[in-house]
């Protein structure tokens, strides 16, 4: 009995990871579908909701021993067709964005939150980088941490394109340069003016 009790609790479980899934999929679709314009088309045309799926696919597979071989091979996959290098092990939210994706690499430790964005050329580093809820990553940014320096990027914090990120960014903050300072901070009505796709979500969370 117990067996059989065992067994299917474990499918479960399968059954909701797998509605979870397709849940979050579809999100991360929606988001895709709000920051580029045009039909179906865009969804051959763009490979930034590709890496996505096949990146979410590979987490799906990865649950499994007996599926992680796949796993292993989608990453790949998205590292030959895209240029993109992000692995199973990494723990993205929900509604991750990468746009014009080429070059993008993070490291398996990395935890992104959710709704977060990331440009071409980005670098996420070393053992410990944890980057908050609906951060922007502009194009050849790298955030980079060491076993003694942990790197924590707030929510809603924007880094600039080419920022060189080493040490942890407070919530709401613009950062550029090299090594990346503090420029400004904005509110979340002043940010959510340039983010009308997220509008909905950020009411919900309020």
């Amino acid at each position: 009995m117990s067996a059989t009790v065992a067994k299917n609790s474990a499918m479960a479980m399968r059954g909701s990871f797998c509605m979870g899934f397709w849940s979050i999929l579809k999100e991360d679709t929606r988001i895709f579908s709000g920051k580029q314009p045009g039909g179906i088309a865009k969804f051959f045309y763009f490979p930034d909701i590709r890496v996505v799926f096949i990146y979410r696919l590979s987490v799906l597979l990865y649950a499994s021993p007996f599926t992680r071989p796949l796993s292993y091979f989608l990453t790949n996959l998205n590292d030959f067709m895209h240029g993109v290098w992000i692995g199973p092990r990494v723990q993205a939210g929900i509604g991750l964005s990468l746009g014009h994706p080429r070059g993008i690499v993070i490291n398996p430790s990395v935890k992104i939150g959710r709704y977060v964005t990331m440009i071409n050329q980005v670098t996420l580093g070393g053992p410990d980088v944890t980057i908050g809820d609906f951060v922007e990553i502009g194009v050849g940014a790298k955030v980079i941490s060491t076993k003694n320096r942990p790197v924590v990027v707030g929510e809603h914090s924007i880094i600039g394109a080419g920022a060189v990120v080493t040490r942890s960014v407070p919530p709401y903050s613009v950062v550029a340069g090299v090594p990346a300072r503090v420029l400004s901070t904005k509110d979340l009505d002043t940010w959510l003016e340039d983010h009308e796709y997220y509008r909905s979500v950020i009411q919900d969370k309020r």
